[in-house]
């Protein structure tokens, strides 16, 4: 090739578009869209996971939560038609899904009503009649500070 054909297709081959600049957006782009559909998912699988290992355990007996806030005493299971019977007070039950049936209530509260209830607070000092302070009064107890009145019940 001549010196002068060389010159004059080196301009033309810069001139032409390529394309190749962009080519490694499209796998980029794949790839985030696999992660935002997978991870999701791996998530979901997860916790559908738990809430069957949770109702696994359950038997009668157990505190449960249904996904909905209603607690209640598990009485009876019956996994074939997916029902559960709480009982939510004495004498009173009621039936609901398995699949609401999500949390089982951990005994939080057994160590705090087990201690015997201590206060801290000090005591409010209400003047008398004449004036002086001299009467303590329990701050939580509003009964000696109100007067009864009459009633118009």
């Amino acid at each position: 090739m001549s010196p002068l054909l060389l010159a004059q297709s080196l301009p033309a081959q810069a001139a032409q578009p390529t394309g190749g600049g962009t080519a490694w957006l499209l796998p980029l782009m794949l790839v985030a869209m696999v992660l935002l559909l997978w991870l999701p998912m791996r998530r979901q699988k997860k916790a559908v996971a738990q809430v069957k290992e949770k109702q696994a355990a359950m038997g009668p007996g157990t505190e449960v939560m249904t996904n909905y806030g209603l607690y209640g005493t598990v009485r009876s299971i019956d996994r074939d038609t997916n029902k559960v019977v709480l009982e939510i007070a004495p004498g009173t039950a009621v039936t609901v899904h398995l699949q609401t049936v999500t949390t089982v209530v951990e005994d939080e509260a057994a160590p705090a009503a087990a201690a015997p209830e201590t206060r801290t607070e000090a005591s409010v000092i209400e003047p008398d009649a004449t004036g002086a302070g001299s009467t303590p009064v329990d701050p939580l107890d509003d009964d000696a500070r109100r007067d009864p009145g009459q009633r118009n019940d």
